[in-house]
């Protein structure tokens, strides 16, 4: 436990060294896209294929990832029932399309990348925690969105939908690509040369620390919550930060997880909502006050959430 904690306080150091250095000045909000976008496209993806290429296969393909996928659904399906029984109860017409796409994303999906590598890495001493996530987002749900995003708004717009652009969305992902990447090496037994391997290493060591200190940028930055939507914000901040991470509980103690893997379902439920989200709703002009505020809220409370909970999850056994 006292190991949890320790990799929690590392997390939050690094995190407030990035708002010290904004709160002087001495970074801005340039500084921090600069980070994100060199984490995102320099820094990711060699840490992701060298953590899918070292991974133990067993892991990826086992009963966390159903578990995973069972806490996802869960709190996505709470969120669309709430929209059809608010519906029901004002008399109002259904959330339009876009509306609740945004709004069921903003329930389920998690920031495995910013937030959950670095937590994986201090806190479990292990990315590879983040894979089976990373995977099921990139791959499933997030084709998935696009599509019903764009058919909406070639609906709204009258035009076409791209559904071909929209299914090869995770196959031109970088971090996507480095995983798919890593899996295939595992798969076929090979290692990269050390030479090769020692250069991703290098890199993909400096994405953990530019997430966070770009995350404290952010923080201290970034604007509050506004006060749209405020009931379901609300609603959808408690499912992502407390339904969605106590299912996956739920559900590891009735599959019988252990302690390590219960342990890491449950902080990777327990993540916020994606800074993808928002990008989504600008693209597509929906929802795009209700992505904003829930991911500023869900972020903000997140990590003193998942500590609470992986002391839970210890003392509980």
């Amino acid at each position: 436990m006292l190991d949890v904690l320790s990799g929690f306080a590392t997390i939050w150091a690094v995190i407030g060294v990035g708002a010290a250095v904004a709160h002087l000045g001495v970074l801005g909000q340039d500084a921090q896209r600069l980070l994100s976008r060199f984490a995102f496209f320099i820094g990711l993806p060699p840490l992701l294929f060298m953590m899918m290429s070292r991974a133990d296969l067993g892991r990826i393909f086992s009963l966390n990832v159903v578990v995973s996928i069972g806490a996802i659904l869960v709190s996505a399906g709470l969120y669309l029932g709430s929209c059809l029984l608010r519906a029901r109860l004002a008399g109002h017409e259904r959330p339009g399309l876009g509306h609740t796409v945004i709004g069921t994303f903003c329930s389920a999906y998690v920031n495995a990348n910013n937030m959950g590598v670095p937590i994986a890495s201090y806190v479990m001493k292990d990315t590879g925690w983040v894979a089976p996530v990373l995977m099921i987002q990139v791959i499933v749900l997030q084709p998935l969105g696009l599509s019903l995003l764009d058919a909406d708004d070639a609906r709204r717009t009258g035009g076409r939908t791209r559904l071909l652009h929209n299914a090869s969305t995770p196959f031109r992902n970088p971090m996507t690509i480095g995983v798919l990447l890593g899996l295939a090496v595992n798969l076929l037994g090979r290692t990269p040369p050390a030479l090769v391997a020692d250069t991703l290493d290098l890199l993909g060591g400096v994405a953990v620390p530019s997430m966070l200190v770009a995350f404290g940028i952010s923080l201290r930055l970034g604007p509050p919550p506004g006060r749209e939507n405020r009931g379901e914000t609300l609603l959808i901040c408690a499912l992502k930060l407390l339904v969605q991470p106590v299912s996956a509980w739920v559900l590891a103690r009735v599959l019988g997880l252990d302690l390590a893997t219960t342990l890491a379902v449950v902080v990777m439920a327990g993540l916020p909502t994606a800074q993808n989200v928002f990008v989504f709703s600008s693209r597509y002009g929906t929802s795009v006050s209700l992505a904003r505020d829930v991911i500023f809220i869900t972020t903000v409370c997140s990590i003193p959430a998942i500590t609470l909970y992986a002391a839970l999850v210890h003392a509980l056994g």
